[in-house]
């Protein structure tokens, strides 16, 4: 009788072992959820403008453009009245330029080593659509199945050489992504669909820290693969000797 509970017990056990899907067929079927691979890997810019709205009344809404081109070229522009503050991304180099554009005055500076590395893996992350950098040493491994936003979840752990983590959680039942944990605690969670070129992106994103959320931003329009202005991504010369 001992034998075959522990015989049941065990075929239970390589049951549900074998029902868990591998790390690489959870991505490919998130990525499936988004858009077909031909779609994924053909995207080469992207132009996202819209709105940050915080949820805190005495915070100010901002505009928000952001223009990025694979692999590693990005710009953030942040604007709020007359001041506009832009974070420019060009390769292995990236500064903050401030401007008061009522003034007519600007201030500029070199971001330092751990600032350039958030921001290229920021970039990296418009265009990976859940694949790890592998080329670039970042590793992801399968942290079970837990209960996000009252969704059964796949949990996966992202993590970059450099000291970036992101945790993401897919559904178990339809692959789709749930939310996104970063390693400074903030969670995002995409609200709404839009398809543009094949590819579908959110509508809004929330943002939530312990639980509470703090801003929403609005998309307001998405280019994809469009034509850019020259020198979008040059860093000022004059500033940066």
């Amino acid at each position: 009788m001992k034998s075959s509970i522990c015989a049941a017990f065990l075929l239970a056990a390589c049951s549900l072992q074998a029902a868990v899907p591998s790390v690489n067929e959870i991505i490919d079927r998130a990525r499936a959820t988004v858009g077909t691979e031909s779609a994924l890997k053909e995207l080469v810019t992207l132009e996202i403008k819209g709105m940050i709205r915080p949820t805190d009344p005495k915070v100010p809404e901002v505009s928000i453009v952001i223009i990025a081109r694979k692999p590693s070229s990005q710009r953030l522009e942040v604007r709020m009245d007359n001041l506009v503050e832009s974070t420019i991304l060009d390769g292995d180099q990236a500064c903050i330029v401030r401007s008061n554009l009522e003034q007519d005055a600007t201030q500029m500076r070199m971001l330092s080593e751990k600032e350039l590395e958030r921001v290229q893996f920021n970039t990296q992350q418009f265009f990976s659509f859940y694949e790890p950098d592998f080329k670039n040493g970042e590793k992801v491994e399968y942290a079970g199945i837990e209960q996000r936003r009252g969704v059964r979840c796949h949990k996966l752990v992202y993590t970059h050489p450099k000291g970036m983590k992101l945790t993401r959680f897919f559904a178990v039942n339809d692959d789709s992504l749930i939310s996104t944990m970063t390693d400074m605690g903030v969670e995002s969670v995409e609200i709404g669909e839009q398809i543009i070129n094949g590819i579908k992106f959110p509508e809004s994103i929330e943002y939530y820290d312990n639980q509470k959320m703090i801003h929403t931003i609005e998309i307001a329009s998405i280019k994809v693969n469009s034509p850019l202005p020259a020198g979008i991504f040059e860093i000022p010369k004059a500033k940066s000797e």
